[in-house]
């Protein structure tokens, strides 16, 4: 049944404003300022996961498109609220009470409900990514105790090579190449940063943190809005904006902070923490 004129509106409003791309900016936002202004490990693991579960999720839509379910092909995932899922359930342990449990996952909520509501998104794809996004996550958990175990050479290593094969599986689908590029790109860039620049968040005050967050988005900004002058150029133009943004956010723009006397350096930092 075609929808009303009054609905027509917001159908469309909606479903062209939740976007993949939209969520990103805000996801990197958010990883950048925790990075840089709260806790380097957790930003790290957070860019890590987000990256890895939307890498995952291309990958399976190209490879497995969906599955039949009756007499209708439909999609195992849908990748805007697996990236919700994602970034929102790995605040779930981190949570003290029950007001900030649901703080967490109103996020997921709010974006299922809304593509369910306003758009043709199958309920079958919204509990699939819900699923496979928590999954991701509680595999992530689980592994604390022999991840924490290994020496930090393997894990800088693993960072780096995971990336790399998950490039090869996803090329040459190049325009998915973009998150695959964050996690290379953070992969590097953490490696370097913990064991040579070793930025200390916990001594910098208030104001320092503030200079650092207005300095940082800013030039997460200018990539963006000069992206398509920046990395066209490049053979695999997203792949060499996600390398540049992930070592903008991991590296590049900690050196810096480290190198204008805004933060002071600090002793070696561990990439996985135990709990």
């Amino acid at each position: 049944m075609p929808v009303t004129t009054l609905d027509e509106p917001l159908y469309y409003f909606t479903a062209d404003l939740i976007t993949l791309d939209q969520l990103d900016l805000i996801f990197l936002v958010l990883i950048a300022l925790i990075f840089w202004t709260y806790d380097k490990t957790k930003g790290f693991q957070l860019f890590f996961l987000l990256s890895l579960s939307v890498s995952l999720a291309h990958i399976i839509l190209l490879f497995l498109p969906g599955i039949f379910v009756g007499q209708e092909q439909l999609p195992i995932t849908h990748t805007p609220v697996q990236a919700v899922m994602t970034f929102s359930a790995f605040f779930i342990p981190l949570a003290r009470n029950r007001v900030e449990l649901a703080a967490t996952l109103a996020p997921v909520f709010a974006i299922s409900i809304t593509f369910l509501l306003f758009t043709d998104v199958p309920v079958f794809s919204l509990i699939g990514a819900i699923g496979i996004g928590g999954f991701i996550v509680y595999g992530f958990y689980r592994s604390f105790e022999w991840i924490g175990g290994m020496p930090d050479r393997y894990v800088m290593a693993f960072a780096i090579v995971f990336p790399a094969f998950l490039t090869a599986v996803i090329y040459p689908y190049t325009s998915y190449l973009l998150h695959t590029g964050y996690l290379l790109g953070a992969g590097i860039g953490v490696s370097l940063e913990f064991v040579k620049v070793r930025t200390s968040i916990k001594k910098a005050g208030f104001l320092q943190r503030l200079a650092a967050a207005a300095a940082g988005l800013a030039g997460i900004s200018a990539a963006h809005i000069f992206s398509p002058v920046l990395f066209s150029p490049f053979p695999l133009p997203a792949l060499a904006q996600g390398i540049a943004l992930g070592l903008w956010i991991t590296l590049i723009f900690p050196l810096l902070l480290v190198l204008t006397g805004i933060y002071d350096q600090d002793g070696r930092a561990e990439i996985v923490e135990p709990r």
